[in-house]
């Protein structure tokens, strides 16, 4: 066995591994990255299953009403070699009807839990019926999310002034049933999620007209030089012409041997 293969191998035992070990305890959060306070209050009163706010700085907040959610919520990003890995969250939350609100390390004194499991990130809500949120990160223009409500009421608000219309720059998968704008913010929904992970590419207005003004910068130049070049071979053209080296040999038709030889 070479060096290489001893390597892929011994790879691919550290990544089992890892997810094995993921799967026993420990977690992809700690408890003070749970317990931190969230970038922007959290909206406790939306009626959507699962309501999710993406905002200008990268990060989203997603809040779950806790009757659209069986025992607990399983989230996993793609991770490295296909495989599956634990969603990262900050500021997890969970909210009692009556206004209580208790941070993501308390949930296992108040009979819920947070642990990783089977490379996937398990919240078991501490109660019965309130609302639970937490807090990730995104990627520019770009927003993908597990679907852990299956058949759920799913709603993702862009931030404010994106559009996700063209198809060049925008695509939302899989296609939503409602689309509207509310306070200049594009408002998703999807009213029975059965896919395993929703996505939305997004744009700015702006991002359409520079690429709109390079495009016929590029196509200038193209015709530009198109022109330029055409110009430049009708002045060679002419230099033969006048030098007597554009001359047109007729050939001889006859294919027979040269004379003398008939």
């Amino acid at each position: 066995m070479n060096r290489r293969l001893l390597a892929l191998v011994a790879l691919v035992a550290l990544v089992t591994l890892s997810g094995c070990l993921g799967g026993m305890g420990g977690g992809p959060t700690s408890p003070d990255r749970l317990d931190e306070p969230p970038a922007q209050p959290y909206d406790w009163d939306a009626e959507d299953e699962v309501h999710i706010t993406v905002t200008s700085n990268v990060t989203y907040h997603a809040v779950y009403d806790r009757s659209a959610v069986n025992d607990s919520i399983r989230l996993s990003r793609p991770g490295f070699l296909g495989t599956d890995q634990p969603l990262t969250v900050s500021s997890l939350r969970y909210r009692y009807p009556n206004g209580t609100t208790i941070n993501g390390s308390a949930f296992g004194d108040h009979g819920g839990a947070v642990r990783t499991q089977n490379n996937h990130l398990v919240i078991e809500p501490p109660g019965e019926d309130g609302r639970l949120a937490y807090s990730g990160e995104s990627t520019p223009k770009q927003f993908t999310h597990p679907a852990a409500v299956e058949g759920g009421n799913y709603t993702v608000v862009l931030p404010e002034n994106r559009e996700a219309s063209i198809p060049l720059f925008g695509r939302i998968a899989p296609p939503a049933e409602s689309k509207t704008v509310v306070d200049g913010r594009l408002t998703i929904e999807w009213t029975e999620l059965s896919r395993e992970s929703l996505s939305v590419r997004f744009y700015l207005p702006r991002d359409v007209q520079i690429f709109g003004g390079l495009v016929v910068g590029l196509l200038g130049v193209a015709v530009a030089g198109g022109t330029y070049y055409r110009r430049e071979i009708r002045k060679l053209e002419e230099r033969r012409e006048e030098m007597g080296l554009n001359v047109d040999i007729e050939q001889d038709d006859d294919e027979g041997p040269p004379p003398g030889m008939r």
